[in-house]
């Protein structure tokens, strides 16, 4: 058996903490690039999960302190093994990992799902308005495998992404729809993220498919209703 303060050991710790490293990277442009381990994906996952629960708007900090504790942990094994050589060769490589880790999630992010409504020169009541011929351009950033949908009124489905005519897809996983408001009715947005859903569930009906998704527990994103006149 090797002891393990041996220089294989240290080049054990030093290339999986490197394989790491190159994957946070490659996430900053490719959000599904694989892990180089399930421990590696769970553990940045909880991260993500600790930012996508804060209050917006909250003066308290100790979230802050929640993540870095969290990223803190990714360099603290659950034994006492600091004692070893190969350990405390390790350890301020790890920790320097860590705290790269916390800043690079720290740093404000691109919200998953974003509305734009690009205004013809119809004249109207107030800048604010929408009226039909307004282009609506919806922007998801899906964490995983995402389905974008746009309902008329909650009855009709307009269109979708990726399964569907005038969806855009960037090699980052970004969707993008863009759709003409055609009618003096109500627009929903609906992001679907991190599940499979039936593509057939919820074709005519917003909340057939808003039930459908909760049912398999996926995460749900409902933009505010659109209305138009």
């Amino acid at each position: 058996m090797s002891r393990p303060d041996r220089p294989t050991d240290v080049r054990f710790l030093h290339n999986a903490m490197q394989a790491e490293s190159e994957w946070l990277l490659t996430r900053e442009r490719d959000p599904t690039a694989r892990a180089p381990s399930p421990e590696s994906a769970a553990q940045y996952a909880e991260l993500e999960d600790l930012l996508a629960t804060l209050p917006s708007g909250s003066s308290d900090r100790r979230w802050q302190e929640d993540v870095l504790r969290a990223a803190a942990a990714l360099a603290s094994p659950s034994r006492p093994w600091w004692r070893t050589k190969a350990a405390r060769w390790a350890m301020g490589g790890g920790m320097a990992l860590a705290a790269a880790i916390a800043v690079m999630l720290l740093r404000p992010r691109a919200p998953a799902l974003e509305i734009e409504v690009r205004h013809t020169g119809i004249t109207r009541s107030a800048p604010d308005e929408y009226v039909i011929d307004d282009h609506l351009v919806v922007t998801a950033r899906p964490r995983h495998s995402g389905d974008l949908r746009v309902y008329r009124s909650g009855k009709t489905l307009v269109a979708r992404c990726p399964n569907g005519p005038g969806c855009k897809r960037s090699s980052h996983g970004e969707q993008t729809l863009e759709i003409m408001l055609d009618a003096p009715v109500q627009y929903q947005v609906i992001l679907v993220d991190g599940a499979n859903v039936d593509p057939s569930a919820g074709a005519e009906d917003a909340s057939k498919y808003l039930e459908a998704a909760r049912t398999v527990e996926a995460r749900v994103i409902v933009y505010r209703t659109i209305d138009v006149h």
